[in-house]
């Protein structure tokens, strides 16, 4: 089944959509186009980094993450991730300086334990503060991924003030400022560098 094409890098990107019944996970955000865009136009140096997407859903991030030289892991829970095992590959092979890996993360759950801490260069998400009752194992697994130098960008709609709440709890060990506003698609890039003492 076809679906959504993009071009990023230089290269068309065709999104399928409804590879398996993966829920909302299935499905293209507004957010994560925004963030492949802001990542693909500044001066975000990706290039040999080691980059770790959230909540991947279709992957797209990720791909253009890959595309952009970065070494990348591409993460979801069971239920969705066969969608990012779809997309990514099949937009990635010959094309990324570094294959990107998709493995199964719930977070705040014992797949922590596969992932060494504290490793990565950024982390990035797009639509993952959406659901409050995930926003605990949500924090915990941030926490457990994030270095010292570690950056952290979110893009994603605040739909409710729980949403805004989960944002001033990450500001208690992030410096969280906003990048980036689209303000007809009211989709906000978040970008936060860990506080000395956190």
């Amino acid at each position: 089944m076809s679906g959504p094409t993009f071009n990023f890098c230089g290269h068309d990107v065709t999104i399928h959509e409804e590879l398996v019944d993966c829920g909302v996970g299935s499905t293209i955000w507004d957010a994560s186009i925004i963030l492949s865009r802001f990542m693909e136009q500044t001066e975000l140096e990706l290039e040999d980094k080691s980059v770790l997407e959230l909540g991947a859903g279709t992957g797209l991030v990720s791909i253009v993450a890959s595309l952009l030289g970065a070494k990348v892991t591409t993460t979801d829970c069971g239920e969705t991730l066969p969608c990012a095992r779809g997309n990514v590959p099949r937009n990635t092979e010959l094309r990324s300086k570094h294959a990107p890996v998709v493995r199964r993360l719930e977070w705040g759950s014992a797949d922590l334990d596969d992932f060494g801490p504290k490793q990565y260069d950024y982390i990035m998400g797009s639509d993952i503060i959406y659901k409050e009752e995930t926003f605990a194992d949500l924090y915990k697994t941030i926490m457990h991924l994030a270095g010292a130098e570690t950056v952290l960008y979110l893009a994603g709609r605040i739909r409710f003030s729980v949403d805004e709440d989960f944002l001033d709890t990450l500001k208690q060990d992030f410096y969280l400022s906003c990048v980036y506003e689209d303000t007809v698609r009211e989709v906000y890039i978040y970008r936060g560098e860990k506080l000395r003492n956190s």
